[in-house]
């Protein structure tokens, strides 16, 4: 660390001068898509809808400006820099109203009529169906969204894509991030299109629906049948999980990997394989590029009197075009496809391939269509490791001896030396590839994969020789009926890397160190940013900047207390790394979130009767938990609109999880969480100050106590992970009768009645 303190000094003694050097080599250009990228992530991170007309006339105004200011570089090359900002902000604006999903805004039970568009089996045996909505009856929806997924326990026999299907369903709204900072399912979903989650109340059935006429539906709806068929002779052939992975490489459906292997995948650094992403789409390109030139190079006289490299790439692009129509085409697959097709491109016009311009240009490209992707996962890991593998392998290049220290060595030594080398380029595109992608994989997944240099040494061979190419020869064998051969070497090959990532896995410590704040994420991204895109000892300034991202991260804790969105589930912090909830059985999918997010090692249920609570832990009884958080305060949760007064009266914090005019505790030194609250903002973390202060002579001990909790009371600081509902994919929040805290109707009874799905949430591992 000093040393590269040291280093930064004197690279900011000759800034001047290395700041030149960089302009001089066009490095300025590869900080445009960071501008746009920085536009975006202002445009979705706005409390309020920016207008149209209000971001436009901003844009004029600094162009206006920078044509101004030729005579005076730096400034022009600052509102440059500016103006790209605003584009960025421009494109998240048209992005939104491009998307204008209809959201549902409460639950509601219908009879729909839908149009599949997709369907995948998941690891339960259950369905997930993804519908265009035609028609709803008793009750006829107001306001219906465009399109649902909805789960179902089993479909009808050779239902297809385009099919019509019928039945009734239980609808939900989306759900908002599971903690503030989380994964936002209503955020991501809203541009996808998906206006509402449930599941079919009995078994759907087939329905004659009017045929979309549209050439590019008709033709989506073949690809999408391909696709489905060519999924079940991949599962027809393959049996098992390596089956179901098999899928997910070949046609994107990775519904049906049991959670174990996910995890094992996870902590291994695997799960990149699982997802079609860059790496697929370059291994596709790759194997095409390369038989075809092996392939030509047996005929002489073709290869001579034609460019092969350019009729390659041209081929590999078509191929990888399929390749993402066979995959489903999501947004993280076409950003891959994206930044691959500029760099074949590239091949095409004699340009360098693999270059940092390329990787730009195909940013820009990626902000421009799906903005909203630079705040995923996918977007961020992919290109940062690509841009830290294109950095490091530039900066070996300089630096690399170019005498050839094999030459009249023995074949043996040379062949030994050969394959070390390989060995160590796999270790080393590993290493820097995965340490970019862990900041990212911290942040959003509290995953940093001790051992993924392990794992992705010791797979990623396997992927390469074993699983990926004999997918491709699959494929092509298809028609003819030998595709038996290539699947059995690819199951095999499967079978290795599941293996392999259950061994890793197995001697993995953890990688969790509970939740990132965002300014260590800012902080980091901003270093390795320069770190990557700057060429000469400038880029050293990124070690330093790097640096401050510990301040934030040491000091780092999680929060007090943390209340679930739809009010049912409260937990406090409590001592030896433990969270205190309030229900003996939870949601499974948001206690482990919790459990992951926070670094939480147990789980404390509330006490049974008659035995002493722990520190933190809850009691329950008549409709009452309470609980004392470490500061002292006391926490009282009710569903119950009669043990209001109770809750109010013992609590210092009061959760209400009902709604209606009573939902509200008498003025005082009380705070209160209503289920309004929640329904409107989203789950909410409290987090309180330190207010500890040596006790003033002349007051009792009592007193000062008293004294003290008021004061961390009114130190408490809540934060919601939606805030104000004033934003396209979360103003469908304000609709719901907890929102406008309307007392819940009972249910209907009805005849046919089905259990829901459990945590039937998108995965956002899986985007």
């Amino acid at each position: 660390m000093a040393i590269a303190m040291a280093a930064t000094r004197r690279a900011f003694v000759a800034a001047p001068t290395l700041f030149s050097q960089e302009i001089e080599r066009g490095t300025l250009f590869l900080f445009l898509p960071v501008c746009c990228g920085i536009g975006a992530i202002v445009y979705f991170g706005a409390s309020a809808e920016p207008r149209l007309s209000a971001i436009l006339f901003g844009m004029t105004l600094l162009v206006g400006l920078m044509q101004l200011a030729h005579s005076r570089p730096r400034t022009r090359l600052a509102l440059a820099f500016a103006v790209a900002v605003v584009a960025g902000m421009v494109a998240g604006k048209l992005e939104t109203m491009r998307a204008d999903t209809r959201m549902l805004g409460s639950d509601i039970t219908t009879r729909l009529t839908g149009r599949v568009v997709a369907m995948a089996r998941d690891a339960r045996g259950g369905w997930r169906v993804t519908l265009d909505i035609v028609a709803t009856e008793r009750p006829t929806l107001r306001y219906s969204p465009q399109r649902v997924v909805v789960s179902a326990r089993s479909v009808p026999a050779g239902m297809k894509i385009g099919a019509g299907l019928q039945g009734l369903v239980h609808l939900r709204p989306q759900r908002g991030p599971v903690r503030p900072g989380n994964y936002d399912f209503a955020f991501n979903n809203y541009y996808k299109g998906v206006g509402a989650n449930g599941f079919f109340l009995g078994k759907p059935q087939l329905a004659a629906t009017p045929v979309d006429e549209a050439i590019a539906s008709q033709a989506w709806q073949t690809v999408a049948n391909i696709r489905q068929q060519l999924t079940q002779r991949v599962l027809s052939r393959i049996k098992g999980e390596p089956g179901d992975i098999a899928a997910s490489l070949i046609t994107g459906q990775r519904d049906g990997i049991s959670e174990a292997t996910n995890d094992a995948m996870r902590l291994s650094g695997l799960s990149h394989i699982l997802s079609i992403s860059g790496f697929h789409m370059a291994l596709v390109a790759g194997i095409i590029v390369g038989s075809l030139r092996a392939s030509m190079a047996l005929f002489p006289g073709f290869a001579a009197r034609y460019p092969m490299k350019k009729l390659a790439a041209f081929v590999a692009l078509a191929g990888s075009g399929f390749y993402l129509l066979l995959s489903g085409a999501d947004v993280a697959a076409q950003r891959s496809f994206v930044m691959l097709a500029v760099m074949l491109i590239a091949m095409m016009a004699d340009r360098a391939a693999i270059s940092m311009r390329n990787l730009a240009i195909g940013a820009l490209i990626a902000i421009a269509l799906l903005p909203h992707e630079i705040l995923g996962p996918s977007f961020q890991m992919s290109y940062s490791a690509t841009g830290a593998l294109i950095a490091y392998y530039g900066w070996r290049s300089r630096r690399k001896n170019r005498s050839n220290r094999t030459k009249g060595e023995g074949l043996l030594l040379r062949l030994s030396m050969m394959a070390a080398s390989h060995v160590g380029a796999i270790a080393m595109t590993s290493l820097v590839a995965g340490t970019a992608s862990s900041i990212f994989a911290a942040y959003h997944f509290n995953n940093t994969a001790p051992l993924g240099l392990v794992g992705n040494a010791l797979a990623l061979p396997v992927v390469s020789i074993f699983v990926m190419p004999f997918a491709v020869l699959a494929v092509l064998a298809m028609p003819f009926d030998l595709d038996w051969l290539p699947f059995a070497v690819m199951e095999r090959g499967i079978e290795w890397v599941i293996a392999i990532a259950k061994m890793v896995s197995a001697h993995s410590p953890s990688g969790n160190f509970g939740s990132m704040p965002q300014t260590s994420l800012l902080l980091m991204t901003a270093g390795l940013v320069l770190l990557m895109l700057l060429t000469t000892r400038l880029r050293l300034v990124g070690f330093a900047v790097m640096a401050l991202a510990i301040v934030p991260l040491r000091s780092a804790r999680p929060p007090d207390i943390v209340i679930a969105e739809e009010g049912k589930l409260v937990a406090l912090s409590a001592p030896d790394d433990a969270l205190a909830v309030n229900r003996a059985t939870a949601s499974r999918f948001t206690l482990d979130n919790w459990q992951q997010g926070y670094g939480a090692i147990q789980v404390l249920t509330p006490a049974k009767n008659g035995s002493s609570p722990a520190d933190g832990q809850f009691e329950c009884a008549d409709g009452v938990c309470l609980a004392r958080e470490a500061g002292g305060l006391i926490v009282a949760y009710t569903d119950d609109p009669t043990k209001k007064s109770t809750a109010c009266a013992e609590g210092d914090i009061v959760v209400l999880a009902f709604t209606g005019p009573t939902a509200t505790c008498e003025p005082g030194d009380v705070l209160v969480i209503t289920a309004q609250d929640l329904a409107l903002r989203g789950s909410a973390e409290i987090r309180f100050g330190d207010n500890k202060v040596d006790p003033p002579s002349g007051l009792d001990a009592a007193a000062f106590a008293v004294e003290q909790l008021q004061a961390r009371l009114q130190s408490a600081n809540i934060i919601y992970a939606v805030g104000s509902p004033q934003r396209p994919w979360n103003a469908y929040r304000a609709f719901s009768r907890t929102a406008r805290n309307l007392a819940e109707q009972k249910p209907q009874r009805r005849a046919a009645k089905t259990k829901p799905p459990a945590d039937d949430q998108e995965n956002p591992t899986r985007q």
